[in-house]
C-alpha cells in the first residue's frame, strides 16, 4: 500500500490524538495512575505465559501503590492493561489496528515500511521512497512484555471497583487472559 507523506503525518497524528484521549479516559481519578516506586510499595509478582496470567485475582485497596513485576515466559507478546471492561474493549480495537498495519506481531513491536509518491520525477526512478514506521503503545496504564522479558509497572490505586487487569493483544483478551483486582 502507497501511502504519501500527508497521508503518514494524518496517521502519526491520529495515533497521537487516539493515545492522548486514551491517557486522559485511562488515568481517570476513579481508577488510579502509573507512578514511581517507594520503598514501601508492595510488590506483586506476576508470570505470563501463553494467554494466562499467574493468578486471576490480586487484592487490593484504595491508595495503595504497587509494584508489578511482569514475566513474559511464553513466546507471545502480552500486555498488562489496567482498566475497565469497556475502556480494555476500546484499546484492543487499538491493538488490532497495530497489528493490521504491521507495526505489532504476535512476538514484539515490528516495523512496517510505506512507499512514499515521488512528484516530478520521470518513469525510470523507483516507485516511491521507503519510510519506517514504528508502532506506537504509550496508554499510561499498560506495558507490553516481549518473550523472554521482564518489566515493571508501577500503579498507585484510586478506586478498584469493577477494575481488571487483561491482555489487551488481539485474541488474547477472549482466550481468557484477564484478572481482577479485589477490594479488601
Amino acid at each position: 500500500m502507497k501511502r504519501s507523506r500527508p497521508q503518514l503525518l494524518v496517521t502519526a497524528l491520529l495515533f497521537s490524538a487516539v493515545a492522548q484521549a486514551s491517557a486522559q479516559t485511562s488515568s481517570e481519578p476513579s481508577i488510579g495512575q502509573q507512578t514511581q516506586a517507594t520503598p514501601t510499595t508492595r510488590t506483586v509478582f506476576i508470570k505470563m505465559d501463553d494467554i494466562s496470567y499467574g493468578q486471576k485475582s490480586i487484592d487490593v485497596k484504595p491508595g495503595e501503590t504497587v509494584r508489578f513485576v511482569l514475566k513474559n515466559e511464553g513466546a507471545l507478546m502480552h500486555e498488562f492493561n489496567i482498566g475497565k471492561a469497556v475502556s480494555q474493549l476500546e484499546h484492543q480495537r487499538k491493538m488490532a489496528l497495530l497489528f493490521k498495519e504491521g507495526t505489532l506481531t504476535p512476538t514484539g513491536k515490528a516495523k512496517s515500511v510505506v512507499w512514499r509518491e515521488r512528484s516530478g520525477l520521470g518513469d525510470s526512478n523507483p516507485p516511491g521512497i521507503p519510510e519506517v514506521v514504528e508502532a506506537i503503545h504509550d496508554d499510561p496504564n499498560a506495558v507490553l512484555v516481549e518473550p523472554g522479558t521482564t518489566k515493571e509497572f508501577v500503579w498507585t490505586f484510586h478506586d478498584t471497583a469493577n477494575l481488571n487487569f487483561a491482555c489487551t493483544l488481539p485474541g488474547h483478551y477472549q482466550a481468557g487472559m484477564v484478572g481482577e483486582f479485589v477490594m479488601r
